[in-house]
């Protein structure tokens, strides 16, 4: 493993400053998705996983990590993406996290209105 976050093992751990979003690469055989997942969300808000809100509040956790497990043998990539805590996460089947704050991906909408 790379490196740690939150006190779990990751491959890799990439931030793009100017996006706010940050992406870990995991190992699937070792960590479960749902684990990497509040890892990374903690790591993104500096504060301890345990004082985020319960990933099940949002998905079931046992359903996410059946999703996106390792599947051998199979082409493409599986992904689930919803909110949790402020901030878009998407988990892909090849073991990738990426979590960006939502007020990031809100597009600026023209003022005025249309037809005047």
């Amino acid at each position: 493993m790379g490196t740690t976050i939150s006190g779990v093992g990751v491959e890799a751990v990439e931030y793009a400053q100017e996006s706010g979003t940050v992406r870990t690469q995991f190992d699937q055989e070792k960590t479960p998705a749902s684990l990497a997942v509040i890892a990374t969300l903690a790591d993104v808000m500096d504060t301890d996983p345990v004082e985020l809100d319960p990933l099940h509040s949002t998905v079931d956790a046992d359903e996410l990590d059946a999703l996106v497990c390792v599947r051998n043998g199979a082409n493409g990539d599986t992904h689930a993406a919803f909110t949790h805590e402020g901030h878009a996460i998407t988990v892909h089947s090849y073991g990738v996290v990426t979590i960006t704050p939502e007020h990031e991906l809100t597009v600026e909408k023209p003022k005025g209105g249309a037809g005047r």
